[in-house]
Parts: C-alpha cells; sequence; structure tokens
C-alpha cells in the first residue's frame, strides 16, 4: 500500500465488517490519547466529539476539521485555499436535538460549482436526536448517545464562536488513528453503511444526505439484511445500551435526571 506523506491512504472497499452504533460508541470511547493530567479530560471529551461528529455526519474530516482545498493543474496539485471546517455558529443545540446548518462538502472541484451552483458545495441541515421517539422510524434513537458527547463538548470546552476545533486534518488523522486504531475516512463508510441500511434506504436521499451529486456512487451501502424483516427492532439491534451511555454523559454534565426525557 503506497504511502502519501505522512498519511496512509485507506481503501474503503477493505471493510470487510460494519459494526452496529453501539460498537462504534465502545470504539471511540475505550481509551484516550495520552495527555498531560492537565489536558486529559477536556482533550478527551474533544475528541470523542470530534469522532462522534466523523460517525454522525459522515463527513470529510476536512469538511469537520477543515484544511487545504487543492486544485490540479495538469500534474501539479497545489493548495489554493483554507476549507475552515465546522464553526461553533454551524451547530444550533434544540430542547430535543441537535442541528447541523451549512457544513461544506470538499473536494468540490471549480467546474462542478459552476455546473451546479454554490449549494453543491453546502451541506443541507440535518438534524441527530437528543431525546428518543422523535422519529418514526427508531433507529434515529442509536444517534443519541453520539449527540451527547458532541453536546457535552460544547458545553464544556468548545470555543463560544469560531472554529469549533481548533487544528487541522493531520492533528484529527491521528488522534483517530490512536484511540480507535483506524482512520477517519473509515467512520464515514460507517455512516454511509448505517444510514443507508436503516435510516435514508433510498440511494438519492442518502445521497443527497452525504452530497453526492451522483446517486450511484453511494448505491452500494443500501444493502439487504434478513433482519430487515423482523418486525421488532429491538431483535435487530441493541436499544437498551442508549439509555445508559446518555445517562452517563448526563451525569458527567451535572444535570439533574430526568427519566422521561431518556426513556427508550
Amino acid at each position: 500500500m503506497k504511502k502519501k506523506g505522512r498519511l496512509q491512504r485507506r481503501v474503503v472497499s477493505q471493510i470487510s465488517e460494519y459494526p452496529d452504533p453501539k460498537q462504534i460508541f465502545q470504539l471511540i470511547t475505550r481509551r484516550e490519547w495520552p495527555y498531560s493530567v492537565m489536558f486529559k479530560k477536556q482533550y478527551g471529551c474533544r475528541d470523542r466529539a470530534l469522532m462522534s461528529f466523523a460517525f454522525v455526519s459522515g463527513g470529510r474530516i476536512t469538511a469537520i476539521v477543515g484544511g487545504p482545498k487543492y486544485e490540479r493543474h495538469g500534474d501539479i496539485l497545489s493548495v489554493v485555499a483554507e476549507y475552515a471546517g465546522l464553526k461553533v455558529e454551524n451547530v444550533q443545540v434544540l430542547e430535543n436535538l441537535m442541528l447541523i446548518k451549512s457544513m461544506r462538502v470538499v473536494k468540490r472541484s471549480r467546474k462542478l460549482i459552476e455546473r451546479h451552483g454554490l449549494q453543491v458545495s453546502i451541506r443541507d441541515e440535518f438534524a441527530i436526536p437528543l431525546e428518543p421517539d422523535l422519529f418514526e422510524n427508531p433507529y434515529w434513537d442509536q444517534l443519541m448517545p453520539f449527540g451527547w458527547l458532541i453536546l457535552e463538548y460544547l458545553e464544556k470546552y468548545a470555543p463560544d464562536s469560531g472554529s469549533l476545533f481548533l487544528f487541522k486534518r493531520g492533528r484529527a488523522w491521528q488522534i483517530i488513528n490512536s484511540v480507535t486504531d483506524m482512520y477517519p475516512n473509515y467512520f464515514r463508510a460507517l455512516a454511509e453503511h448505517f444510514y443507508g441500511h436503516y435510516l435514508l434506504t433510498d440511494s438519492v436521499k442518502l445521497a443527497k444526505f452525504v452530497k453526492v451529486v451522483r446517486p450511484e456512487q453511494i448505491a452500494h451501502y443500501i444493502g439487504y439484511s434478513w433482519k430487515e424483516q423482523l418486525k421488532d427492532v429491538r431483535l435487530k439491534m441493541d436499544f437498551d445500551w442508549i439509555q445508559d451511555e446518555v445517562v452517563k454523559i448526563q451525569k458527567r454534565l451535572g444535570e439533574k435526571m430526568q427519566p422521561e426525557k431518556i426513556r427508550v
């Protein structure tokens, strides 16, 4: 496998098994970068929010934390601009859900933008539930603990304005690889698989969610599973873990327990 700089190119097609959200949550919370005691809580919380965004958004890591924008002119690849990444202003916390607004799409060529307009480089607004039973499809509840990890960072350590994460893609890659032994694009693939199998089981809608111009590019994530025919969703996937993890995060936030808000 060829290396490009310090970052090793990863082939998503090599993924043979797709863990469910509970396993993904365990993966991103199982350990932390070995920070000093002074920064351990703050940076550990921040890193979990970073990886939660990588999963729930299905976005490229540069769209989350920022990084260089490249353009190719013949055989020459040059930096022409800098992506800002998500800003605090892109995240709106409501009583029962979190809205992500105007998230940028990276790797959009100038020709593509000229052909389809600036909107092709901006994600449609999407939501992360913070309470159960907001959607008719119960599988949306599986995203709740990730939303609460993001909320914990917003409440405790995030900047008041500007960039949500004060580092770029190289550092984000290091953190994700150290904590999970995986890489940012792995979480993008897991997101597309989960959304495609359980939430947006239509290639056109899934393409609109991740802002892919041609739906056939992500059609392979719309798959078949025998579990889809089961009437009881709890036979398909564990739902009991959701309440347990949300309660843990709420306790860390020092909030009074509100059982009616976390019922699953």
